[in-house]
C-alpha cells in the first residue's frame, strides 16, 4: 500500500493507494455515515456497505447537476443528516464530484471523504479537492474548492470495472507523463498492456505516480491561478470535443492532447516528431485520435469555455514530453490554430 498526504492550508488529506480499503468504513459510526454510492459499484459490492445508510448515485452526466444535487440533499434531510453527519462518495468522478459539491453546500458544510473505483478517479478526479456539477452540457461550471478528509483509492474495486472505463481512465495517466514526467511518460510507453491488464504491481505504481504528480502540482497552487493549470492538457479541447460528442472523458481529452500536441509542434514549440510519440502511446493504449467534428463547430464550443478569459483562453501546449507550459492564445489566434490542425 502507498500513502500520500495533501497539505493545504492546515488541512491534511490522506491518499491511501491499495486494495481492501474499502473495509475500513467499518471503523466508522453508522448513525454518522451517509454514503453516496454509484448504482454500479453497489450492484457488485453491496456486501461492503451493508448496514450502512447508502443513497444511490445512476449513472450518466445527466444526474452531475444541481438539480441532482438538490435530490439528494433531499434524501439527507430524510436520513436526518445533520451537521455531525460524515459523507463519503463511492464511485467514479461523477459521484465525488457530486458528493464534495454536496458535502461542501448541505447545511454550509459537511466533513467528507471519497472511495475513489475508477482509474480515472484515483489518479486525477478524487485528489485535489476540486468538486462541481455541469450547467447545460458545460462541464464542471459550478462548484467549489474543498478537500475530503480522505481519499482511499481501492484498487480492488477495479476488478469490475468495464475495460472501456479502463481505458478512459488512462488518458489522464499519459497526460501526466506528458506533462510532468518524462521517465514515467516511457515507462507506459513498455508496460501501458500490463496496466490495462491489470497486473498488480504495475497499476499500483502508476496510480501512486500519477497521484504523487498531482498532488505536487495540487500543493503549489490549489486555486489554480498558475501550475494547477497544466493539469488541463489537453483538456480545453477535450471537453468541448466530450460535449458535442458525449463520448467518454477519457476518450475526448485522448483526442485533446493529441491535437494540442499537433498545434504545440505547429507553433514551433515542440519539435517534430514528439507529438507523433504522444499519438502512438494514446493509439497503442486503445484511445481514439482523432475526431471528425467540424473546426467551426469546435472553436464555437471552445469560445464557451470556463477557462476563457476576456477575448482570451490558457492553452496548456507542450516543450517536450514530460515538460508542459500555460500559452495564452487571443480567440483570433485560437481560431487560425484549429484551421492549421484540419
Amino acid at each position: 500500500m502507498h500513502e500520500k498526504t495533501l497539505h493545504i492550508d492546515g488541512h491534511a488529506t490522506t491518499v491511501l493507494i491499495g486494495n481492501g480499503l474499502t473495509a475500513r468504513l467499518e471503523a466508522f459510526d453508522n448513525s454518522r455515515l451517509v454514503c453516496l454510492v454509484d448504482e454500479n459499484v453497489y450492484a457488485h459490492h453491496a456486501e461492503k456497505f451493508r448496514g450502512k445508510q447508502c443513497i444511490l448515485i445512476p449513472p450518466g452526466e445527466k444526474h452531475k447537476s444541481l438539480g441532482f444535487a438538490e435530490e439528494i440533499m433531499r434524501k439527507m434531510i430524510a436520513a436526518e443528516a445533520d451537521r455531525s453527519s460524515f459523507l463519503v462518495g463511492v464511485g467514479g468522478g461523477l459521484v465525488t464530484d457530486l458528493a464534495g459539491f454536496v458535502a461542501s453546500t448541505f447545511m454550509r458544510g459537511v466533513s467528507f471523504g471519497f472511495i475513489s473505483t475508477t482509474l480515472l478517479g484515483q489518479v486525477d478526479a478524487s485528489i485535489g479537492g476540486k468538486n462541481g456539477v455541469n450547467l447545460d452540457g458545460f462541464k464542471n461550471m459550478i462548484g467549489v474548492i474543498r478537500q475530503p478528509e480522505f481519499v482511499w483509492c481501492d484498487l480492488s474495486l477495479l476488478e469490475s470495472l468495464h475495460q472501456r472505463e479502463m481505458v478512459s481512465g488512462f488518458a489522464e495517466v499519459i497526460k501526466y507523463g506528458a506533462i510532468r514526467d518524462a521517465g514515467m511518460f516511457g515507462y507506459l510507453e513498455k508496460n501501458h498492456a500490463k496496466v490495462l491488464s491489470r497486473d498488480p504491481a504495475a497499476l499500483e505504481r502508476i496510480v501512486a505516480d500519477s497521484a504523487g504528480i498531482k498532488i505536487g502540482i495540487v500543493t503549489e497552487d490549489v486555486l489554480e491561478q498558475g501550475e494547477r493549470k497544466l493539469l488541463n492538457f489537453g483538456h480545453t479541447l477535450g471537453h468541448a470535443i466530450e460535449k458535442l460528442t458525449g463520448m467518454l472523458h477519457g476518450e475526448a481529452i485522448a483526442i485533446g492532447m493529441v491535437l494540442a500536441a499537433r498545434m504545440s509542434e505547429n507553433l514551433g514549440f515542440l519539435k517534430p516528431g514528439e507529438a507523433g510519440r504522444l499519438q502512438g502511446l494514446i493509439a497503442a493504449a486503445g484511445l481514439p485520435v482523432q475526431t471528425e467534428i467540424g473546426k467551426e463547430e469546435l472553436f464555437e464550443t471552445l469560445r464557451k469555455d470556463k477557462k476563457r478569459s476576456g477575448s482570451a483562453i490558457h492553452f496548456i501546449l507542450l516543450k517536450g514530453i514530460g515538460e508542459a507550459f500555460i500559452y495564452k492564445m487571443q480567440l483570433d489566434s485560437l481560431r487560425t490554430a484549429i484551421n492549421d490542425l484540419y
